[in-house]
């Protein structure tokens, strides 16, 4: 891998790949408005602290059936889904949206979203943050 400068650079594939597998989940841990606590899991795969990023966060979210990702908003950093499987309800600023398996789904910073799984399969995404680390989370609910 070249630096741009005619050098080539040390790469250390510890620390540029991880995989949702062998690190396995941990579970949402936010509480909402009324006490609620947050639903689904997460599997971080890229960040400031994994991997050294200094522009995104990339993660693997897992909502289970019946689970509720509390509706919420990021006034510092925008975000997306990439839903690989499940169809769950998407909840996007006043909006509700049934995704499905390939839909890529752009949150704006400051817009409310969150995503409720009432199906009888597991709802797996990639999520992906424009801040490496320590974004604002607002719940709205």
């Amino acid at each position: 891998m070249g630096t741009g400068d005619g050098q080539t650079a040390t790469v250390n594939i510890d620390r540029l790949v991880h995989n949702v597998h062998e690190q396995g989940f941990t579970a949402l841990d936010k509480v909402g408005l009324n006490g609620q606590r947050d639903q689904g899991l997460v599997s971080t795969l890229i960040s400031r602290d994994l991997s050294g990023s200094d522009d995104l966060c990339v993660s693997w979210g897992r909502i289970l059936p019946g689970q509720h990702h509390l509706c919420h908003h990021h006034p510092d950093a925008s975000e997306f889904y990439v839903v690989v499987s499940g169809t769950p309800i998407v909840h996007l600023g006043d909006l509700t949206y049934r995704a499905k398996p390939g839909d890529g789904i752009y949150i704006p910073r400051g817009t409310t979203h969150g995503l409720t799984n009432d199906g009888s399969e597991n709802v797996d995404l990639v999520v992906g943050v424009s801040k490496p680390a320590d974004w604002q989370f607002v719940p709205d609910e």
